[in-house]
């Protein structure tokens, strides 16, 4: 095997670890367990979440926190849309559009529509969320 069969084997399985980290962060989001954001995001992690405030906020005690506390709501199903996953050495850049459905008992679904865009680093051999964006989808 030469080494750009080792690079993109490589790579393969880093998009796969990234995007299975993702799913799983998303899970925690929306089930109120903050542990799996701890082990996969940086202390000084940054966040773009237009819907909690109109400017950056630093920090994963906040997300913690706001995990904790409920998290975001209690979706029916969350779908990952058209994810993309770049790797760059032990940077990889996560973007995809999240459709949150919420079906009520005696009512239609609801949808809401997010773009997000997710940067991790590769620390210590675990990857790790550095920042966070989102921005509303039509």
């Amino acid at each position: 095997m030469d080494t750009q069969d080792t690079l993109e084997t490589q790579d393969k399985d880093a998009v796969q670890e990234v995007l299975a980290i993702t799913e799983r962060m998303l899970h925690a989001m929306y089930t109120g367990d903050p542990s799996v954001h701890q082990t996969h995001s940086t202390e000084d992690m940054s966040a773009f979440e237009w819907y909690i405030a109109p400017y950056r906020v630093d920090g994963l005690a906040f997300h913690l926190d706001l995990i904790a506390g409920g998290g975001n709501g209690t979706p029916s199903r969350l779908d990952m849309l058209t994810p993309r996953v770049q790797v760059h050495g032990d940077t990889a850049i996560v973007c995809y559009t999240l459709l949150k459905t919420t079906l009520g008992e005696n009512s239609p679904a609801e949808f809401a529509r997010v773009n997000e865009t997710r940067v991790f680093v590769k620390q210590d051999g675990v990857w790790k969320m550095a920042h966070l964006h989102k921005s509303p989808a039509a």
